[in-house]
């Protein structure tokens, strides 16, 4: 069968098939195909690949095929109802071994980078629990900013100040420290600004990341 005339035939029904389809030498294939017509033909457009044929199968709308040598061959198929044909739709039957799996990307932020890098250079005693209370702060920051009680950007900075004072010295973690405040541009800063609740749901995710990034760099 020729695939010229097939590209040429009238649009009608619709078929799809998956985009690939794995298997190794030797084994027989199954290639299913979603369509509401009776019927399914199918045309390799590669050589090395075996369509069994299809006239002796109960069921055309799945073809199976068989291949010798590992390689990617691709497989056509298209449907009909009368005299109106669906639009080709294409595969490709890989055999062999899987593609090599892909790299599975860093998820870390450039916040924790960046923190990491300051965690690791810094030489203070007990910097790790140091760094662990400061990211339970910001776990429950993220939580206080949410509150009906804090309506203000200074009421939460108050807070924030209050709360860290009472775990850690000013010298503490400076340098992490530093870096987290410039998290903060963007976020209000005169004190007698209101925080509606869309402010205030920005803070509190921004609050989450930062106690987050913390926990990650001790590990």
């Amino acid at each position: 069968m020729k695939l010229i005339p097939i590209l040429f035939l009238a649009l009608g029904q619709q078929v799809t098939l998956p985009p690939e389809i794995h298997g190794q030498p030797g084994q027989f294939i199954s290639i299913p195909s979603v369509t509401d017509c009776k019927s399914v033909q199918w045309v390799v457009l590669d050589a090395g690949l075996n369509l069994f044929p299809v006239e002796l199968l109960r069921d055309t709308t799945t073809a199976v095929v068989s291949a010798n040598n590992s390689g990617k061959f691709r497989v056509l198929a298209y449907a009909a109802k009368g005299d109106a044909a669906s639009k080709p739709a294409l595969t490709t039957v890989i055999i062999g071994d899987p593609p090599e799996p892909t790299p599975v990307p860093d998820e870390s932020s450039k916040l924790q980078r960046e923190l990491k890098s300051l965690y690791v250079s810094l030489t203070e005693d007990d910097k790790q629990g140091k760094v662990n209370k400061l990211s339970g702060l910001y776990s429950s920051f993220a939580t206080t900013v949410k509150g009906e009680d804090v309506t203000t950007a200074g009421e939460l900075l108050a807070i924030c100040k209050e709360a860290v004072g009472r775990v850690l010295s000013p010298s503490d973690l400076r340098e992490i420290r530093v870096r987290i405040q410039s998290e903060m541009s963007g976020f209000p800063t005169d004190p007698d600004e209101k925080l509606d609740d869309k402010t205030k749901k920005v803070i509190s995710g921004k609050f989450m990341e930062i106690s987050k990034s913390l926990e990650r760099i001790t590990k």
